[in-house]
């Protein structure tokens, strides 16, 4: 499998489209609003967690209660897309269809349909730090990742 280069990109104002909205989505779609993404989710059902988001992000978190619909994705208003169903087999639909209109996705069910990763992030005094891994270990990131925020705690 190849490495991914570590790419820093602005996204305030750019278009993400998220199928699926449990906890992989909320992490995620969290980081995103942080740094000031438009995000328009799309799940028959939303944790309240990422409900809740909608009033300390007005303007830039958007929810339609439904399920994903074969070509529905338009490139002129979708920039990237995270596929994060319950469903691999919808995950792979969404991610060949980001494909064919040559739309940046990620895959959150298969490592190898993925065009960006979502690294674990540290942000402290201004500094963003963004980890992942080459092998897909998510517990060596999480660990590495939380010994490197306590390793920076300010006294």
């Amino acid at each position: 499998m190849a490495a991914y280069f570590p790419l820093f990109v602005n996204i305030e104002h750019k278009s993400f489209c998220v199928f699926g909205a449990g906890h992989i989505a909320a992490r995620r779609i969290q980081g995103l609003l942080r740094f000031g993404a438009v995000v328009t989710v799309i799940a028959p059902r939303v944790l309240e967690e990422i409900e809740n988001m909608q009033s300390a992000y007005a303007g830039q978190l958007y929810i339609e209660y439904r399920s994903y619909r074969m070509g529905e994705i338009r490139d002129e208003n979708t920039d990237y897309v995270l596929a994060a169903t319950d469903d691999a087999a919808v995950n792979s639909s969404i991610y060949r269809e980001c494909r064919h209109k040559e739309i940046p996705v990620n895959n959150a069910s298969d490592r190898g349909q993925c065009d960006f990763y979502f690294p674990a992030l540290i942000e402290q005094d201004q500094l963003v730090i963004g980890v992942t891994s080459t092998d897909g270990d998510h517990k060596k990131v999480a660990g590495f990742s939380e010994r490197l925020r306590q390793g920076i705690k300010q006294p």
